[in-house]
C-alpha cells in the first residue's frame, strides 16, 4: 500500500508538506503542489481518510449552512464554495435550516464537520446557535454578524442602498416603492437603512414600503396589491434581484411599461440580471469573489487556527442597464 511517506520521498518533501497539500495549507508554494501532485497522481495514492481523522481530529468535511436555493445568487454563493472546497480536498454538508434543521444541529454538535460556513442568518435559528456553540470555526458569508468570535465577509450593503437612493433622487425623482427584505436579516436591514438615509440625505420624500420577503411571489404580489391601491410608483427598488424579478412581473401583469412608466432596481447582480430580455438596473456585491473569500478563510482557520477575528467587506458597485433606461450614475 502506497503511504504519504512514499509520496514525500517521490516529491522530494517532508510528510509534513504531503500533509499540508492534502489538507489545502495555503501555506505552501505552488511549485511544491505541483511536485506533490505528480507524485500523487504517479503512485495513484489514495489518502486513509479514517486514519487521517483520528490523528489530526479533522474529518475534511465542511457544512455550509445555506437557504432559499429557488434565490440564483445562492446558487452561485453555493457553487463557488464547493469548488473551493473540492479544490482543498474537503467533502461538503448543505443544510437548508427550514428543511434540515435537526440534521445540522446533530453534525455541529457530533463533531462531524471542521468547520461551518453560514449563508442563511437568522437570529432565532437553532441551527445557528449550534454552529456558534459547536467550537468549530464559523465563517458568516453575506451576512453582519451580531456577536464577536466569528469571521465574516460581506458587502456594504448600507452603501449599495444609498447609491440606488441617490441615483434615483438625481435621475427619477418622485414617489418610490421600496420592497423590503426578510425581517430579521442583517442584509434588509442595513440596505432599508442605507436606502432611507440617502433619500432622505438627497432631500427625497421617503418611500413606499412593502414586504417582499426575499421572494419573487411575495414582492410581485406586493407590488401588485401597491398599485392597486395608490397606482404606480415613479421607481420601484427591491432588496434583491429575486423580487426585482416578481416586481418586474406584477408591472408586466398590470402593463405597467419598464422603464417608459417606471423604473426598476434590484440589488445581488446575479447572471439572470444581464440577460437582455431583463436587463435590470442592479447593485453588484461580487457573490463569486465573497464565497471564494469565505471558503478561504475558513480553510485558513482550520489549518492554522488564530484568535483574532476577520472581517472583508466587499464594496458596492451600482450596474445600469435597461429597467431604468440605461441613465448612467453621477460620476460613471
Amino acid at each position: 500500500m502506497v503511504t504519504s511517506r512514499d509520496v514525500a520521498q517521490h516529491a522530494g518533501v517532508s510528510q509534513a508538506t504531503v500533509s499540508r497539500v492534502l489538507n489545502g495549507s495555503p501555506r505552501v508554494s505552488a511549485a511544491t503542489v505541483a511536485r506533490v501532485q505528480d507524485a500523487i497522481a504517479a503512485l495513484d495514492y489514495h489518502p486513509n481518510a479514517a486514519a487521517a481523522s483520528m490523528k489530526t481530529r479533522r474529518t475534511s468535511t465542511i457544512g455550509i449552512i445555506i437557504d432559499q436555493l429557488s434565490n440564483p445568487f445562492f446558487v452561485e454563493v453555493l457553487e463557488s464554495l464547493a469548488q473551493v472546497f473540492a479544490d482543498a480536498g474537503q467533502r461538503v454538508l448543505v443544510w437548508d435550516p427550514s428543511h434540515h434543521e435537526d440534521a445540522a444541529i446533530h453534525a455541529l454538535r457530533d463533531r462531524t464537520v471542521d468547520g461551518v460556513v453560514i449563508a442563511a442568518w437568522q437570529d432565532d435559528s437553532p441551527a445557528m446557535q449550534a454552529a456558534l456553540a459547536s467550537g468549530r470555526p464559523v465563517v458568516m458569508l453575506n451576512r453582519r454578524p451580531t456577536g464577536t468570535g466569528f469571521d465574516s465577509v460581506t458587502s456594504e450593503n448600507r452603501a449599495g442602498g444609498r447609491l440606488v437612493a441617490h441615483y434615483l433622487a438625481a435621475h427619477r425623482p418622485g414617489p418610490a416603492l421600496f420592497v423590503a427584505g426578510r425581517l430579521g436579516t442583517s442584509t434588509a436591514h442595513d440596505r432599508a437603512e442605507g436606502f432611507l438615509a440617502g433619500l432622505s440625505e438627497a432631500g427625497a420624500p421617503p418611500p413606499a414600503i412593502v414586504d417582499g420577503d426575499y421572494s419573487a411571489e411575495t414582492a410581485q404580489q406586493a407590488v401588485r396589491a401597491h398599485i392597486a391601491d395608490h397606482g404606480v410608483p415613479r421607481s420601484v427598488f427591491c432588496a434583491n434581484d429575486l423580487m426585482a424579478f416578481g416586481a418586474l412581473n406584477a408591472l408586466a401583469v398590470d402593463g405597467v411599461r419598464v422603464p417608459d412608466d417606471t423604473w426598476v432596481v434590484g440589488f445581488d447582480d446575479v447572471a439572470m440580471a444581464g440577460w437582455p430580455v431583463i436587463g435590470l438596473t442592479t447593485v453588484s456585491q461580487h457573490s463569486r469573489d465573497m464565497a471564494r473569500a469565505g471558503a478561504d478563510m475558513l480553510l485558513r482557520r482550520i489549518t492554522e487556527g488564530g484568535s483574532d477575528c476577520e472581517h472583508r467587506t466587499f464594496p458596492a458597485q451600482l450596474v445600469v442597464r435597461t429597467s431604468t433606461a440605461g441613465v448612467p450614475a453621477q460620476g460613471s
